[in-house]
């Protein structure tokens, strides 16, 4: 073996017990009490926790929107992963008017050609269904490892409409292909964005208005009963509020297949930060936006009972001055925060450090249950032989301080500054090398090798 974990307390989705764990040529190579290898270097994992390295199934690395390009690309945000206890992250191929699905696959890997920290594979988002072809280009595509797809009820002309939902939902069920849904009411939100900004109300705090959880929530019932019709299995993103959560558990009560995703903006923020002055509300924009107290009871009940199935950050970061320009209302600044640095050390400290989830479910939320719906099981996702072997290692007594300066991220922002807690990752290893130590990441761009990921299986 080239490296032996000795001496850590384990975790997966099904047990914590303490042993060594051996690697060999990047894979997982044995598991044992205690392991024999003279010639191997070790880490002293005695008093951590040794899990199996988290994967971001929804992250947006060199995004360009109508507000502009995100801060972070593959590099810079993979690195902040891996800094985080990121092993994998799974971003979007955006497809462009008149643009075949391929050739938005084939301009992403472009994109991040040589660029990242970590492995990564790419979901294909359709934005234009009326693309002579599309479809049947989806079988070639998905034995290429583009085994996913994603959809938006609004934002903009990345929605689609109804029909072109249920074409493009009735395409991927024939196929086993598993669809991303941003669920908001479209035509409901731009009626009330115009009646806000019409009678003056532009500033941030009238953005849970015009996007209220009833938007949220119907859409969330359309899409629901349209995959139903159509036999077709859906993943709603960033659910954010228990009405939401309702209407998935009233569709999941008629027949729908449905897995769900919660962010950790909507854990650990909420609404109440779009009254702070000055503009500094405009910070914590993001789609669907941040929801009250009791929304996050809900999503913390449903994170502990299996409700929800994933954890994933929607990383989409902005310099400050794109989000607190006082020319923007709050229908146009853009949308998104940094996430990926510190999910996986907050949802030890906030889950499993209060008691709210225990620690085989943070394992299962954060790394077996995405591995398994996104095609990546049991490669990724597991502490198994035969495994790449991607570990995190969490320090239960360490403390660690938010702040944005100690950050990877381009971002000049953190929505977390200031936030102190125990448990947090001070080891990250991708297939078998130690890219981060205590903080310093030791990696080089252009490591991280694209998943040929395969279709889904149920968790």
């Amino acid at each position: 073996m080239d490296l032996i974990v000795r001496g850590g307390t384990l975790a997966t989705a099904e047990a914590v017990f303490q042993a060594d764990l051996g690697i060999e040529d990047g894979h997982i190579a044995a598991i044992a009490r205690r392991l024999q290898a003279s010639t191997a270097e070790e880490i002293d994992a005695r008093g951590l926790i040794v899990c199996p390295g988290a994967i971001d199934v929804h992250t947006h690395f060199d995004t360009r929107l109508e507000q502009g390009a995100t801060a972070d690309d593959y590099e810079s945000g993979s690195r902040a992963a891996a800094a985080g206890g990121i092993t994998t992250f799974v971003n979007f191929a955006f497809q462009s008017p008149g643009q075949r699905l391929g050739e938005a696959a084939q301009a992403e890997l472009e994109k991040a050609r040589d660029r990242s920290h970590l492995d990564y594979g790419v979901h294909l988002v359709v934005t234009d269904p009326d693309v002579p072809g599309l479809f049947e280009e989806l079988p070639e595509l998905i034995g290429a490892g583009f085994s996913s797809l994603k959809v938006f009820t609004a934002v903009g002309d990345l929605a689609l409409t109804d029909r072109e939902l249920l074409r493009t939902l009735r395409a991927a069920a024939g196929l086993g292909v598993m669809v991303n849904v941003h669920a908001e009411d479209g035509a409901l939100i731009d009626h009330l964005t115009e009646r806000l900004l019409a009678a003056g109300r532009r500033s941030v705090e009238h953005l849970v208005e015009a996007r209220p959880p009833a938007a949220e929530a119907l859409a969330t019932a359309r899409v629901a009963e349209y995959a139903r019709q159509v036999g077709c299995t859906v993943y709603f993103v960033h659910l954010s509020c228990r009405a939401a959560l309702e209407a998935v558990r009233r569709a999941r009560g008629d027949g729908a297949s449905i897995y769900v995703e919660t962010r950790p903006a909507y854990l650990f923020l909420d609404q109440s930060r779009y009254q702070l002055p000055d503009r500094e509300g405009n910070r914590f924009v993001c789609w669907p936006p941040l929801r009250t107290p009791d929304d996050q009871v809900a999503l913390w009940e449903g994170l502990r009972n299996g409700e929800i199935q994933t954890y994933a950050t929607d990383h989409t970061t902005w310099l400050a001055a794109q989000k607190t320009d006082p020319a923007l209302s709050f229908a146009d600044v853009p949308g998104g925060v940094a996430n990926v640095q510190t999910c996986v050390g907050m949802l030890y400290a906030e889950g499993v450090g209060r008691g709210r989830i225990s620690l085989s479910r943070l394992v299962e939320v954060i790394s077996t249950n995405p591995a398994k719906l996104f095609g990546m099981w049991p490669r990724k996702g597991s502490l198994s032989v035969g495994a790449d072997a991607d570990l995190v290692l969490i320090e239960p007594s360490r403390r660690f301080r938010i702040e944005a300066a100690r950050m990877e991220s381009r971002s000049d922002f953190d929505p977390y500054e200031g936030y102190e807690s125990a448990g947090w990752p001070v080891l990250t290893i991708s297939r078998g090398e130690v890219i981060v130590r205590e903080g310093e990441v030791l990696s080089r761009p252009g490591r991280g090798r694209f998943l040929r990921r395969s279709v889904y299986q149920a968790p």
